[in-house]
């Protein structure tokens, strides 16, 4: 049930680092070093076990940007290209190149801070790689890297770009392409090392030294959210429109009104999710994107907060509920990989699609549809939690009808079981989890009729929010 405490989330963390050491450890095995990039896994996997401490393990194989370079390491291995197939494919993840041999230097990104780790002294050269927002992000590190085109009306990021790190006695160099290309960033190896291993939010911006002029290189640190361990990580593509901060100040008096009503999937969210990455995108021909998560890069959330041209954000007065989405598509992407690893799935069709379903004008991939009632569980739960304590904390008053909401989250579960009975090929496994979703989703109905009854009762629904 979503907010089922701190020992399960523990539990899905554990089984799902244990997951990823035993693809690393098969992919290990298969690669060579017939190209530079076929020693990298072998590389990672023996340097993993010198990390100080079994936490700081487990830390690290769960890290989302450890987990994404294993996919992007499925150009170079059979068993996660098979992984990656069978937890990924179709989804969001296919507006990436598919991953080939070059494209595994992501997986470079995981294997300098081990060495740094192991050895801060070390020296010598390592090939890491842009992801497709154009920035450079490590396990166990808060900063990142992002890269962009000098022109700003360019509107381009380096995307999926090599770059080379040389590492001397006295620097560290980051170079676009080879190592003979342009120098992007030279840092000092001190400052280097304190941002890398001690994870320094206060750097010495001074002794940074920008190189290429057609290219922006910008380091940007993610800072926890007050009294989280999820951190925030503004994007930027395109102009830079400084609405970053405000972003960040929504959400965080977001999460301030899901801890004040919500502690159970408090609890849950914060242990699970890693960070939350604030867009500002523009409306679309398909309409305006709300939340939206990547099952290559599990425990990370995107949230979209467009502004009006008076500087005011334009966003749903329910979208607490995206926290609690985003919250189940993570868990569904740990379990699909933990199942994977244990030669078990869901659903023997899961790349099959739906027809068009006229409530998302669009079809769905089975092994998205199976995540529909999972993901508004948790939807509706965190609108039940608000709804019972009249919206408070929340820094705006809900004038919309949150019955109508409810109702109408019930009704996409209702249909997604629907369309899953019609159209999904299940497993035991997957029957068994179904049966599960629907347990669960009459006990949360119950809950709802409840709550309804009282509203109607009272003949006044309690939605205004107090300002904080």
């Amino acid at each position: 049930m979503p907010g089922d405490g701190e020992r399960e989330s523990e539990k899905v963390l554990s089984q799902a680092a244990q997951a990823h050491r035993t693809l690393l450890k098969c992919a290990a095995a298969e690669t060579t070093a017939r190209r530079p990039t076929g020693r990298i896994l072998p590389a990672i996997e023996a340097l993993l076990n010198r990390l100080p401490t079994p936490a700081v393990r487990r830390r690290f194989l769960v890290d989302p940007a450890f987990v994404e370079g294993l996919h992007r390491g499925a150009g170079i291995s059979r068993a996660l290209a098979q992984w990656h197939r069978r937890v990924a494919e179709p989804s969001i993840s296919n507006v990436c190149p598919p991953a080939d041999f070059q494209s595994a230097h992501r997986l470079g990104n995981s294997l300098l801070p081990l060495l740094l780790c192991d050895d801060p002294q070390w020296r010598g050269r390592i090939g890491l790689r842009t992801d497709v927002y154009g920035r450079l992000r490590f396990p166990l590190c808060n900063w990142s890297v992002s890269l962009s085109g000098a022109d700003k009306d360019a509107r381009s990021v380096f995307s999926d770009e090599l770059v080379t790190a040389s590492l001397t006695r006295h620097e560290v160099r980051l170079s676009l392409g080879g190592p003979t290309g342009p120098d992007l960033l030279i840092v000092p190896r001190g400052e280097w090392l304190r941002m890398m291993i001690a994870n320094d939010p206060h750097l010495d911006g001074g002794r940074l030294r920008f190189g290429s002029s057609d290219a922006t290189s910008r380091l940007q640190f993610a800072s926890p959210f007050p009294g989280w361990h999820v951190r925030y990580e503004p994007v930027s593509v395109g102009d830079n429109t400084g609405h970053a901060a405000l972003t960040g100040g929504v959400m965080a008096a977001i999460l301030k009104a899901i801890a004040h009503h919500s502690p159970a999937i408090t609890r849950e969210f914060d242990r699970l999710m890693s960070a939350v990455r604030g867009w500002e995108l523009p409306a679309a021909a398909y309409g305006t994107i709300q939340s939206f998560s990547d099952p290559t890069l599990p425990r990370v959330m995107g949230i979209n907060v467009p502004y009006g041209s008076d500087g005011e954000p334009r966003i749903c007065p329910f979208c607490f509920t995206w926290f609690g989405h985003e919250l189940g598509h993570t868990k569904s992407y740990l379990i699909e990989t933990i199942l994977h690893v244990r030669g078990e799935t869901l659903t023997t069709n899961q790349a099959d699609y739906t027809d068009v379903i006229e409530r998302y004008g669009r079809a769905l991939s089975l092994r998205t549809l199976l995540q529909i009632p999972y993901t508004h569980l948790y939807e509706w739960s965190l609108l039940m939690d608000f709804l019972e304590g009249g919206f408070a904390a929340l820094p705006w008053e809900i004038a919309d009808d949150p019955v109508e909401f409810g109702d109408d989250v019930h009704q996409e579960i209702v249909e997604a079981f629907e369309l899953i009975e019609r159209g999904a090929k299940l497993t035991e496994c997957g029957r068994a989890a179904v049966a599960r979703l629907h347990s669960l989703s009459s006990e949360a109905q119950v809950r709802w009729q409840s709550i309804r009854s009282r509203a109607s009762l009272a003949d006044v629904v309690p939605v205004t929010a107090a300002p904080t």
